[in-house]
């Protein structure tokens, strides 16, 4: 039709007259993975993202397919992402038939005010585990250390350790952890307790083969303990390292710490991770230090805090002690120390410039703000304060978010709450009727952010 153009628009074919309709050719069905390859080549990963969360095949094929975690990123790798966060990891003990601790993920996803308790099952079908503690998280994998007996001998407890990965139900058995030399172990050293940090990713960040391919993630393990001693030389970090991509531990690596000064400390908070750079916080009989491991390079850098920071002491009031955290200001940005006393709670960092730390901390949050959040729990305790005289409460730095950016609270003893480091407010309250273990955040891949459990029981 001319200068309407309405003859060029395109119509559905009518059937004929004596055409019935039931012989009509059915439109065949594309297989599911052409059309999410379709999709990951052609759309940002936001796109990828929502058709994860249409169903369950397709969560599952996305978090399964090496190709596709690839082009999962985040268009603002500094911005902190709430949702992220799926709850946090905690252990239960019972004594029923003896003592037993199993590990939960506290969901925190189906509702603004409500929680439910999800078990996490690590076993073999020929296995039983006791005494389970989630060692680490990232990246939609936990790091699990427990104590396992067989069907065939349920007398020989062997201590294994696993990464598993909650959204596909798979896990993988490590081989067994290599000790340290018991050389290190005199009258002239001290150590500051074993730690462990798994680190997702690697040379095979595309998926990998081998033992990656069976959590669909490559991944390492880092097994570390602080030498301290009263002669400078003898100071240093051990490490083995177990990579996913060779199936192994690693040699016994030392790296010497002289920088960081002491005869004894200890290692306050959780690890954090920023790339391939692990920190920790130490505070030894000389000073507060920050350590960096630079995983790739095996180089550790030491960092002193200012005197001003604070510390606990002999001659410090019981009410008056500090709680200590590591985080960050943005996703994968400089490292803060958060420190939580009777007061506030306060960030120490570094200069952008010079990077060393400033005498004095940003506030991050009073906690008469803290209190005030609107929840029977709060209110009740913060009554409690005020009528009878009660000593201030110290909020404890339990654990930080390293995508979603919150930091978990513990007011008394059943009181958890969600503070958000990006806006500086609390965003949840909740508190477990059961008493339990806190370990450690789930924080999922962009892959599996709706993710499907099971065995659900509300809280």
């Amino acid at each position: 039709m001319a200068g309407g153009g309405g003859g060029d628009v395109s119509r559905a074919q009518q059937p004929g007259r004596g055409e019935r309709r039931g012989h009509r050719q059915k439109a065949a069905w594309l297989p599911l993975d052409i059309i999410i390859a379709e999709i990951a080549a052609r759309s940002d990963p936001a796109t990828l993202v929502r058709c994860a969360a249409t169903c369950r095949d397709a969560r599952r094929h996305i978090a399964e397919d090496p190709s596709l975690l690839g082009r999962l990123r985040l268009r603002d790798t500094e911005r902190f992402v709430l949702p992220l966060l799926r709850g946090h990891l905690a252990g239960i003990t019972t004594y029923t038939g003896g003592e037993k601790t199993d590990v939960y993920m506290v969901d925190t996803t189906i509702a603004a005010d409500a929680t439910r308790l999800v078990k996490a099952t690590f076993a073999e079908a020929d296995q039983t585990m006791r005494s389970v503690v989630s060692m680490d998280s990232r990246g939609g994998l936990v790091l699990v250390r427990a104590t396992t007996t067989t069907t065939q001998n349920n007398t020989h407890y062997q201590r294994q350790l696993l990464v598993c990965n909650l959204a596909t139900r798979r896990c993988l058995a490590l081989p067994p952890e290599p000790a340290f030399p018991y050389a290190y172990w005199s009258t002239d050293w001290s150590t500051c307790g074993v730690q462990y940090v798994l680190l997702i990713g690697g040379r095979d960040d595309e998926g990998g083969d081998g033992a990656a391919a069976a959590v669909s993630r490559p991944f390492q393990v880092l097994k570390s303990t602080l030498v301290l001693s009263q002669y400078r030389t003898y100071r240093c970090l051990l490490v083995h390292t177990f990579s996913s991509e060779h199936g192994a531990w690693s040699p016994l690596t030392e790296i010497p710490t002289p920088n960081l000064h002491g005869s004894s400390g200890k290692r306050y908070g959780r690890p954090l991770v920023v790339g391939d750079v692990v920190h920790w916080l130490y505070l030894t009989d000389s000073g507060s230090y920050m350590l960096m491991l630079h995983v790739r390079a095996a180089r550790v850098n030491v960092t002193a805090l200012p005197v001003s920071f604070p510390r606990d002491g002999k001659n410090i009031q019981y009410d008056r002690r500090h709680q200590y955290l590591l985080a960050t200001s943005t996703a994968g940005g400089n490292p803060v120390v958060l420190v939580a006393d009777a007061d506030r709670i306060s960030a120490w960092e570094q200069s952008k410039h010079t990077k060393m730390w400033k005498p004095r901390p940003q506030v991050v949050i009073e906690n008469e703000t803290i209190l005030g959040f609107k929840d029977d729990v709060l209110a009740e305790l913060l009554e409690k304060e005020r009528r009878w005289g009660k000593r201030k409460h110290v909020p404890e730095l339990l654990w930080f978010g390293e995508r979603s950016g919150a930091v978990l609270l513990q007011i008394d003893v059943y009181c958890l709450l969600w503070l958000d480091l990006h806006s500086k407010k609390i965003v949840r309250c909740f508190s477990p009727d059961r008493r339990m273990q806190v370990y450690c955040p789930y924080e999922v891949d962009l892959s599996s952010w709706v993710p499907t459990f099971s065995n659900a029981v509300t809280l």
